[in-house]
């Protein structure tokens, strides 16, 4: 349970980061590719929370 709070925190700052970095660079490819990392750190979230065997835990 403790790692997946974690986990959510992390994604959340990195969330808050990728936000804050288009705003004073407002160029239309570096919000692209906060969009795409952001993407790609939700999608890891998703399949390592619904993981099939509980979580791997």
């Amino acid at each position: 349970m403790t790692d997946r709070l974690l986990a959510l925190i992390s994604l959340i700052g990195l969330a808050l980061f990728l936000c804050v970095v288009p705003i004073w660079v407002p160029s239309p490819d570096l919000i692209v590719l906060a969009v795409l990392c952001f993407l790609l750190a939700a999608f890891d979230f998703w399949r390592e929370l619904f993981r099939a065997g509980g979580g791997g835990r």
